[in-house]
């Protein structure tokens, strides 16, 4: 384990199937087109600024509610801290 990995943190890992229950939790939801909205049908928008789908769905950030996309610049901005 890398000496800088923050192992205080709680992590909770779920299958696609899970995803409506996890966004329930979070008062999201999905519209017809599979995007992640507020329960005002606002979509949610990744610390990039782009809207994202349940499917694209890789992490949920404590904080504001950061919701990040599974691609590997995503990941990798988050493995650096910049997200």
């Amino acid at each position: 384990m890398p000496a800088a990995m923050n192992t205080d943190k709680t992590i909770i890992t779920f299958d696609k199937g899970a995803t409506d229950f996890v966004l329930d939790i979070f008062n999201k939801s999905t519209d017809n087109d599979g995007f992640i909205i507020e329960k005002d049908s606002a979509r949610v928008l990744t610390p990039e600024g782009i809207e994202i789908t349940s499917d694209q769905l890789c992490v949920i950030k404590k904080g504001s509610e950061k919701f990040i996309a599974g691609d590997l610049t995503s990941l990798m901005k988050l493995a650096k801290g910049e997200i």
